[in-house]
C-alpha cells in the first residue's frame, strides 16, 4: 500500500473509495462510477478518471477482460487497502 493510498483523502477520492468498497465484485467502467458518484458534487469525472488509473497502476483495481470500454474491479488487495485507507481517515485526529 502506498502513502498516496493510506495517507489524506480529499473528499472525491474518498467518495470514490467508498463506492469502490460498497460493491466490492462489481465492474467498474469510469462512467459507471462517475455516474454512480454524481450527486456528490465533490466527485468530477477527471477525478474518478485520475483515481482509476491511481488504483489500476498500484494493482488495486484489474482490468476485466472482453469489454469494449476500459472495464475495472477491485482487486481482493484492493478492497482491503481502500478499506483501511478509509477507516484511517475516518479516525480523530488521522487523515481528512
Amino acid at each position: 500500500m502506498t502513502a498516496q493510498v493510506t495517507g489524506q483523502l480529499t473528499a472525491a477520492r474518498r467518495r470514490i473509495y467508498e463506492a469502490l468498497v460498497a460493491q466490492p465484485k462489481r465492474h467498474w467502467t469510469v462512467r459507471t462510477l462517475a455516474e454512480t458518484l454524481a450527486a456528490h458534487a465533490s466527485v468530477k469525472d477527471n477525478a474518478v478518471r485520475d483515481t482509476v488509473n491511481f488504483l489500476l497502476a498500484q494493482h488495486l483495481l484489474e482490468p476485466v477482460p472482453h469489454h469494449r470500454a476500459l472495464t475495472v474491479a477491485l482487486t481482493a488487495s484492493g478492497e482491503q487497502a481502500l478499506t483501511v485507507a478509509l477507516r484511517r481517515a475516518t479516525r480523530p485526529g488521522e487523515g481528512g
